[in-house]
């Protein structure tokens, strides 16, 4: 019989497999390095844009929280200078009333008396009167009582001295509310 030796095909055929397996085993080696570097540079990419974003948000945050501080700011000015407008507006009607009860006091004083000194500090008002007539000078008092804006008048001194009657009352300003 005749022998036939297979071997150097088999071990040819078993190299080029080898050779085709190992060929393919470095290609796809490198399709997975190309994957894993892809998407790796993928992700790097991503995470920039996000710290782009997040960035972009926080500088955002920041020129909101500085526009909000600003206007706290404005809102507390105008908040100080509402309550400064409030105050004055208030002094000028108190003024405004002061002014009227002294534009009132010629009204109260009776006609053959004058006043020789009228002091209004705070709410008090003091007025000294002279008069040659003593029934004159007795209805003043009268007058200021009835006048709503006074209260608490009390007679201070009255007296007469060479023919003239003089009187110093005293009296709680009250100044009118409008609410």
């Amino acid at each position: 019989m005749y022998q036939v030796n297979f071997l150097p095909w088999r071990q040819q055929r078993i190299t080029r497999n080898k050779r085709r397996c190992f060929a393919l085993f470095i290609l796809q080696s490198c399709l997975v390095a190309i994957v894993v570097i892809y998407n790796s540079s993928q992700q790097q990419f991503e995470q920039t844009q996000w710290q782009i974003t997040k960035m972009q948000l926080e500088q955002h945050v920041a020129q909101k929280q500085q526009q909000i501080k600003v206007i706290n700011e404005k809102q507390a000015k105008l908040a100080e200078w509402q309550t400064h407008r409030q105050h004055l507006n208030r002094q000028a009607q108190s003024n405004r009333t002061r002014l009227n009860l002294l534009y009132k006091l010629p009204e109260l004083t009776p006609q053959k008396s004058w006043l020789a000194k009228v002091s209004l500090t705070g709410n008090n008002l003091e007025i000294a009167a002279v008069s040659y007539d003593f029934h004159d000078i007795s209805q003043l008092i009268t007058r200021l009582e009835s006048n709503p804006l006074l209260h608490q008048v009390q007679l201070i001194k009255m007296g007469k001295t060479r023919q003239v009657n003089y009187l110093h009352v005293s009296a709680h300003y009250q100044e009118e509310t409008n609410e």
